[in-house]
C-alpha cells in the first residue's frame, strides 16, 4: 500500500482534496477530525485543555469552542506547545492505526491529511507528500472568510505554520489551488495519474 501525506497551509483547500481522494475510492484520515477525538467530552485531553485555557474555550453544548481555541493560541506560544502536547501524540497513534488497519485490508492506497506534517517532521511516516498550494493572499483571505478573523488575525495564525514557499520545497507532489474548484479538480486528476503510476512502480520494487 502507498502511503500519502497530504498537506497543506490553513484554508488552502485541503479538505476539498480529500473529498476528490473519496470520490476516486480512497480512505482518508482527517488530522483535525482525530484531534477531536483526542479532546472529545470526558476525555482526559478534553479535562487537560480546560485546564489549561479555562472555560472560555467550552461551547454551550459542553465541547471545546475551537474558534475560541484558536484566538486563544494567536499570539500566546506557551498555551500553543501545551495543546500540541496533549493532542499530537494521541492523534498520530490514531493515524497510525489507520494506516496498519488499510493496508491489512489490501488497500492499493490510504491519504492522511495532516496541516502540520513538515512541522512536526512526520513525512517518514509516508511514501509520498502532497502539498495543496496556494498564494499568501489569497489564504488569507479564504481564512478570514471561513473563521470569521481579522486580517491581523489570519496573518498571525498563517505564521503559526511553514510557508507555503518552505512546503513547496519539502513536498513529493503540488496540487496549485489558487483560482477555485474548477482548477483544483483538473490539477488533481493530473496528480492522482501521477499517484497511481508512482504505486505501480511502488509495488512491483516491492
Amino acid at each position: 500500500m502507498i502511503k500519502i501525506g497530504l498537506t497543506g497551509g490553513a484554508a488552502s483547500g485541503k479538505s476539498t482534496v480529500c473529498d476528490l481522494f473519496r470520490e476516486e475510492g480512497i480512505s482518508v484520515s482527517i488530522a483535525d477530525e482525530l484531534a477531536r477525538d483526542a479532546v472529545a467530552i470526558g476525555s482526559p485531553g478534553f479535562e487537560a485543555v480546560v485546564a489549561w485555557f479555562g472555560t472560555g474555550v467550552v461551547a454551550a453544548d459542553g465541547a471545546l469552542d475551537r474558534r475560541a481555541l484558536r484566538r486563544a493560541l494567536i499570539s500566546d506560544g506557551a498555551a500553543r506547545r501545551a495543546l500540541e502536547s496533549i493532542v499530537q501524540p494521541e492523534v498520530i497513534r490514531l493515524m497510525t492505526l489507520f494506516l496498519e488497519a488499510k493496508a491489512s485490508s489490501g488497500a492499493m492506497m490510504a491519504v492522511c491529511e495532516v496541516p502540520l506534517l513538515f512541522e512536526l517532521g512526520l513525512e517518514s511516516m509516508f511514501d509520498l507528500t502532497l502539498h495543496v498550494g496556494v498564494d499568501a493572499r489569497t489564504q488569507c483571505r479564504r481564512l478570514m472568510a471561513r473563521d470569521g478573523v481579522t486580517q491581523g488575525d489570519a496573518e498571525r495564525l498563517m505564521a503559526l505554520q511553514l510557508s507555503d514557499a518552505e512546503k513547496r520545497g519539502r513536498a513529493d507532489l503540488i496540487l496549485e489551488n489558487n483560482r477555485g474548484l474548477g482548477e483544483l479538480r483538473d490539477e488533481f486528476y493530473e496528480v492522482f495519474e501521477k499517484i497511481i503510476k508512482k504505486s505501480h512502480a511502488f509495488f512491483i520494487s516491492s
